[in-house]
């Protein structure tokens, strides 16, 4: 695979992620959270975890030779970043307000996200490493 398209293949799912989250921050009537813990902060919580989540694999995928604890701050850094930007959005959606409160659980959720990656599946990651392909040539051997 060449390096644009591991690149790219990092990043999609994270910056779709933040897509998503932008698109629905634009809403002036967002969907109900009546079913997640905490209703608003639980949400913004697990929101901003999975971003932490996605933007490590992301970091990770396209800066493999970085060092680790690097590697979980930038990421963490990006998903705090994209709550306080999003923050800021909301405030000139009509019916939605910027809340410190919500920054808050942005950024221990992304905070969570990142310890969690780092808890789970980097270790995982490690134990179960992704096959090596090798080229065949056009005789086959």
């Amino acid at each position: 695979m060449s390096g644009k398209a591991r690149v790219l293949r990092a990043w999609l799912p994270a910056l779709g992620y933040m897509g998503l989250i932008w698109t629905l921050s634009s809403c002036s009537h967002p969907p109900s959270l009546a079913t997640v813990p905490f209703h608003d902060k639980g949400a913004h919580f697990l929101e901003y975890g999975a971003l932490a989540v996605l933007l490590t694999h992301a970091v990770r995928g396209t800066w493999p030779g970085l060092r680790i604890p690097t590697a979980y701050v930038l990421a963490l850094l990006t998903a705090v970043l994209w709550g306080g930007l999003d923050e800021i959005h909301q405030a000139f959606v009509p019916n939605r307000v910027a809340d410190a409160k919500d920054l808050l659980a942005d950024s221990l959720g992304a905070l969570g996200g990142a310890l969690l990656y780092f808890a789970v599946i980097e270790p995982l990651r490690k134990r179960w490493p992704r096959a090596q392909t090798t080229r065949v040539d056009k005789d086959g051997v």
